[in-house]
């Protein structure tokens, strides 16, 4: 092993100027560190922004295609109030239909002759629903 003087006398001296060269090379990398982190801020930053107005666009369409259902929904609930609302009135006249029937077979079965005015045409049977 070579001894520390031994050493220096094969390392050649160091010009005057080269402290300064890694002074300002050690300045150099520290600005662009901190620039680099601006930028990482930055980025970062601008990242955020459009992941918000990505969830904005998501929210958006939601309510747009929850918005369209409700309305779909409202509309098949106002069919089908008015299909039920159809089927009360088909019904009472099934109930009004079978009661007059049944009058008219009763009249017919007392053997009380009708006027001919008061014949009718026999009823159609009722309609199951």
């Amino acid at each position: 092993m070579a001894s520390a003087q031994e050493r220096s006398q094969t390392l050649p001296e160091m010009p005057d100027w080269a402290p300064w060269l890694q002074a300002g090379l050690t300045a150099m990398l520290a600005v662009l560190f901190v620039v680099m982190v601006g930028k990482m801020r930055q980025q970062s930053s601008s990242i955020r922004a459009l992941q918000e107005r990505v969830q904005g666009l998501e929210n958006s369409r939601a309510l747009e295609r929850t918005s369209g259902l409700e309305e779909q929904l409202r509309t098949t609930v106002q069919r089908l109030q008015v299909v039920e609302r159809s089927n009360a009135r088909l019904q009472a006249l099934s109930s009004d239909n079978k009661l007059l029937n049944d009058q008219l077979r009763q009249l017919r079965s007392t053997g009380t002759k009708l006027a001919p005015a008061d014949e009718l045409p026999p009823l159609l049977p009722p309609v199951k629903p």
